[in-house]
């Protein structure tokens, strides 16, 4: 089971738009990869998107990088930031808390404790996306980023793609677990079926359920073993990044 994110590198595309505002300016929203993050810190430009971005294939029991978002408030009010994800392996912000002593001139993550999602008049902030699957699908996802202020409020949408990098041993794994998924989710009360390979000498395929008081009754229904692969009931854990 997934548990413990890292980070890699990615592709580019971009958002603009207004928050519409009496005489209020312009809040900019926009994207960029890892490369281009310190550009834009340095007071470099944001650039257009061109639909859908892929992320940097993730390992198996890893993250991987699909770039960073960027706020910035030129208007003459203060706003609050936040972010959704239609899929649970997509995320933003960052794991455990973050914040500079004393006065800070330069952009940070919007979810650092100095900013905490909120941007005076001449602030930016920018907040890295992140992919972190549990099997080895290809993954889509639409991030809102959504902007409030006194005026009202406006949602940008960023469209991401995810897939998954896995070694022989486990693509081989993998390739089992798809052709046995869907016979699998037909049981009742199953959540997922994944991969596991906390046992670095063995590799597990994982039914999961969301209560714990079904794992007997879903045990008694799996087969022990599939392809020469074990086997194996727990209970389904989200996917949980500390504030």
């Amino acid at each position: 089971m997934m548990m413990k994110p890292v980070v890699t590198t990615l592709i580019l595309a971009v958002a603009v738009f207004c928050c519409t505002a009496a005489s209020a300016g312009s809040v900019d929203i926009g994207y960029v990869d890892d490369a281009g993050l310190d550009r834009w810190l340095a007071g470099g430009p944001a650039e257009v998107p061109t639909g859908e971005t892929a992320c940097t294939p993730a390992k198996f029991d890893a993250t991987s990088s699909c770039g960073d978002l960027l706020i910035s408030n030129h208007s003459s009010q203060a706003i609050t930031i936040s972010f959704s994800t239609s899929c649970e392996e997509f995320s933003t912000g960052m794991h455990g808390a973050f914040g500079i002593l004393g006065p800070v001139h330069v952009p940070l993550p919007c979810s650092a404790m100095n900013v905490n999602g909120h941007l005076e008049p001449g602030e930016s902030c920018y907040e890295q996306v992140e992919f972190w699957p549990r099997t080895g699908d290809e993954l889509h996802t639409a991030i809102h980023v959504i902007v409030k202020s006194a005026s009202g409020s406006t949602k940008s949408e960023f469209k991401f793609k995810g897939t998954s990098q896995y070694p022989p041993e486990l693509q081989a794994a993998e390739e089992v677990r798809q052709r046995h998924e869907a016979e699998l989710a037909k049981i009742p009360h199953v959540a997922s079926v994944e991969l596991n390979n906390d046992d670095p000498h063995e590799i597990k395929i994982d039914v999961t359920v969301m209560d714990e008081d079904d794992i007997e009754d879903v045990r008694r229904q799996v087969p022990p073993k599939i392809e020469g692969y074990d086997t194996q009931v727990t209970q389904y854990v989200h996917h949980a990044y500390a504030e």
